[in-house]
This record gives structure tokens, C-alpha cells and sequence, in this order.
């Protein structure tokens, strides 16, 4: 799920809405103020104060879905590094595993007889 493409969807929807209300309000506004119509004036003012709360709404919806893709990605972010922490520590648990025996030229008679230059005794 891309909460970035999805986030930008809801705030072009929301400034279409917001350009399309202001246009209509100032239609309004402008064909009422020579009319005295003071009921629809204050049908209108009460319409952009429900605008305004409609408008609050998207932006919290907004912030919670940003707090939501944050989150995600700090899960996956997180989900990563551990992932990765596990396979160093499978890597070093093998690598501890591979034991070497040194090679000393003194003191070892099994290595004497092994690194011996003739098998002819």
C-alpha cells in the first residue's frame, strides 16, 4: 500500500473541494449583498462554518494517515535491520564452526608423520 500516492489523492480532492466552495460562496456572497438577503447570508455563513469542520476533519485524516505510513516504514525499517542482524549472526555462527588446526614444525609427532618427505621406511 503507497500511503504517499494515497495521501496526495486526498488533499487534491480536498483543495478541488475547498476552490469549488469558495467560488460558489463568493457567487453568493456577491449576488446576495445587493438583495438584502440576510436568512440566505446566514445559511451560507453557517454552510462554510460546516465547510471549515469538514475541512479540519481532512487534515486530521491527513496527519493520521502520514503517523500511519511513518509507522510503517519504521516497521519495515526495523523488520530489515533485524533480518539483517540475523543472517551476520548465522554467517559468524558458521564461520566459528570452521576450526583450523596451526601448523608448527615442532612438538607435534602426528604432523611429523604426516608431513614426513618419503613414505619409503
Amino acid at each position: 500500500m503507497d500511503y504517499a500516492y494515497e495521501i496526495d489523492c486526498v488533499v487534491e480532492e480536498h483543495l478541488r473541494g475547498v476552490r469549488r466552495l469558495q467560488q460558489e460562496y463568493e457567487d453568493m456572497r456577491q449576488g446576495l449583498s445587493g438583495h438584502g438577503g440576510a436568512e440566505v447570508l446566514a445559511a451560507v455563513e453557517q454552510a462554510r462554518a460546516e465547510y471549515a469542520e469538514q475541512e479540519r476533519l481532512a487534515a486530521e485524516e491527513k496527519e493520521r494517515l502520514e503517523v500511519e505510513a511513518r509507522a510503517e516504514q519504521e516497521r519495515m525499517a526495523t523488520e530489515a535491520r533485524e533480518q539483517r542482524e540475523a543472517i551476520a549472526r548465522s554467517i559468524a555462527a558458521r564461520k566459528a564452526q570452521d576450526v583450523v588446526m596451526p601448523i608448527d614444525d615442532e612438538g607435534d609427532e602426528e604432523s611429523e608423520y604426516y608431513r614426513r618427505k618419503s613414505w619409503l621406511i
